[in-house]
């Protein structure tokens, strides 16, 4: 099994539009109201000539969003399932020799293309779990030199994606010393008796920043979202993961509770980051965002 690493590099953007938004954070009803004064921005640089329609999942219409200066970016996009928006979003890093590492990536479009291009040579692309795999096999495609990442197992499962190698709990050399990982491999599916997520998750040293993809998710509560409203099947979505999929998969699928102790305490208390870049909701920032993930995994 090869080892694998990666680390990004800026360039200068096309034309830009600066905005600050707010970034409603997840919460239990009994906190809600003592945080919400106190929400964090993202701030946002997007290509005037690159914009896409707006909705709950990209609500400044952004190619790509900047998290962190000449660090961190996310490319936030619908995610439609059974004709709901779930939203997504893929994390970008720069690497410190100028490398350009992906995480869970979405469509590979002509724009998103043209704004990742633009932050220097794409050399790592990461599937974090079973589920977030959709267009890894496009984005190899596109950048056939690039390492293509899965998280432990996908090379058996998906033997149609051409992933180069599997991440577990040890980052590769080739990411520079950049990451710490930790593999959330305390789960087992009724009846397929088999992970159903299986997922990788990542913490960017020098952003601070942790990259997760469904262990954590931060669907919003409002009606809004910077001034775009939030559809009914999306909230739906929201009511169901919350109440009903989040107890299952911590009541019945976690099947080794000590090992998913310890997993948590090393993302919560141990890591240092101060950012969680989710895959579904809002990025959220500062002392709420540990708040926030440590409530979700108890």
């Amino acid at each position: 099994r090869r080892n694998c690493f990666l680390f990004l590099n800026e360039t200068t953007m096309t034309t830009t539009m600066l905005t600050t938004t707010r970034v409603p954070h997840r919460m239990s009803t009994s906190r809600e109201s003592r945080h919400q004064r106190r929400r964090p921005c993202v701030t946002r640089f997007a290509s005037s000539s690159s914009s896409y329609e707006k909705t709950w999942s990209n609500p400044s219409g952004a190619a790509m969003d900047v998290v962190v200066s000449s660090s961190l970016f996310a490319c936030a996009r619908p995610f439609v399932w059974n004709s709901i928006d779930v939203g997504g979003r893929m994390a970008v890093v720069k690497l410190a020799n100028g490398d350009v590492w992906v995480h869970s990536p979405v469509e590979l479009d002509a724009r998103t293309r043209q704004a990742v291009d633009a932050l220097g040579r794409v050399a790592h692309i990461v599937s974090p779990n079973y589920e977030h795999l959709k267009y890894a096999a496009q984005w190899k495609q596109a950048y056939p030199d690039a390492t293509l990442y899965g998280c432990p197992g996908l090379k058996t499962k998906k033997p149609d994606i051409p992933y180069d190698c599997e991440v577990s709990n040890v980052a590769p050399e080739a990411w520079l010393g950049e990451f710490e990982v930790a593999w959330f491999d305390s789960e087992r599916a009724p009846v397929i008796d088999e992970p159903f997520f299986n997922e990788v998750v990542f913490y960017h040293k020098p952003t601070k920043s942790l990259m997760v993809t469904d262990v954590f998710w931060n669907y919003p509560g409002g009606a809004t979202i910077d001034g775009v409203d939030v559809p009914l099947g999306t909230k739906a979505w929201k009511f169901g993961m919350d109440k009903v999929y989040a107890p299952f998969y911590r009541k019945i699928m976690i099947v080794d509770e000590a090992k998913y102790a310890e997993t948590v305490r090393l993302v919560t208390e141990t890591w240092a980051w101060d950012i969680v870049v989710p895959c579904h909701g809002p990025i959220v920032r500062g002392g709420i965002a540990r708040e926030a993930v440590r409530e979700h995994l108890r």
